[in-house]
């Protein structure tokens, strides 16, 4: 249950813009939400402001757990942000929101895809220029992140869709804080 929050502010840096902290600060966040995985969401108050995240991350949970993984964050990202006290989250809010990760097809896709339609017999220079056609023609103008992936090395982008929704829905969040059905309150 989301009944407290605590918000991350970033540090002005001179040698690091706003947006790489809070990339740095979120990959770090990701090592410590895997252990906490379903029960701690994440927002950004400052979504959308000049095409950003913002400074600020917001983590939502129960004040037990919020505690726990306040504690285990303090020593991963104190040298990039501020962590403000845990609070119960407000009884007069704006609404709801669900906070999605988009992935754009790309050549991955691609490639599957052909394995596949081949397997199928189904496969063609038409039908791999009617894919390209239609997967290059999605324009992502979403807020993201950069992350390295851990275990493969490999480096990619998050793009995140903001919903607003009228009304609370439970769930579970991933290990990034995200969910596609779950909601987090707007205030």
């Amino acid at each position: 249950m989301l009944t407290h929050y605590f918000e991350l502010r970033a540090i002005p840096q001179l040698e690091i813009t706003e947006t790489e902290v809070i990339n740095q600060v979120m990959q770090s966040l990701h090592q410590v939400l895997v252990n906490y995985q379903g029960n701690i969401a994440v927002s950004f108050p400052c979504y959308n402001v000049h095409r950003t995240l913002g400074g600020i991350i917001r983590l939502f949970g129960d004040e037990v757990q919020l505690q726990q993984f306040k504690t285990a964050l303090q020593t991963v990202v104190s040298d990039y942000t501020i962590a403000l006290p845990i609070t119960p989250v407000p009884t007069n809010i704006k609404g709801y929101l669900r906070l999605i990760r988009v992935n754009p097809k790309g050549q991955s896709a691609l490639r599957r895809a052909e394995k596949r339609l081949t397997a199928q017999g189904k496969w063609s220079d038409e039908v791999k220029n009617k894919m390209i056609e239609k997967w290059s023609s999605v324009q992502l103008n979403y807020p993201h992140l950069h992350f390295t992936s851990k275990s493969t090395g490999q480096n990619f982008i998050m793009w995140l869709r903001q919903e607003k929704c009228t009304t609370p829905v439970q769930g579970e969040f991933n290990s990034y804080g995200l969910s596609k059905i779950a909601t987090i309150p707007d205030f």
